[in-house]
């Protein structure tokens, strides 16, 4: 019983720093121009099995660098419709 509960303050502590760590990484990353957003993300309707696994997403490596490259996909996607609206507008 005690062990669970060393357990337990050990694994707050732990998330405490956690979040001071990705706070400070954060604001280095704003001081050297590189910006980000912050977004709330609801757990979607019919997922409350999941919630769990959802819950573990923000320090999921793989799921970050996969939302990364969704981002970038849908920034260039978006670019690149911006350069062609501008020459359809100029053709009529």
């Amino acid at each position: 019983m005690e062990g669970e509960t060393l357990e337990k303050l050990i694994i707050k502590r732990f998330k405490t720093y956690e979040e001071k760590c990705r706070e400070e990484i954060d604001l280095v990353e704003e001081a050297l121009g590189r910006p980000h957003i912050i977004l709330d993300v609801a757990l979607p309707e019919g997922c409350d099995h999941l919630r769990e696994e959802f819950e573990k997403l923000p320090e999921d490596c793989e799921f970050r660098e996969e939302l990364q490259s969704f981002i970038r996909d849908v920034l260039l996607r978006r670019a690149s419709k911006r350069r062609e609206e501008p020459s359809e507008a100029k053709s009529e």
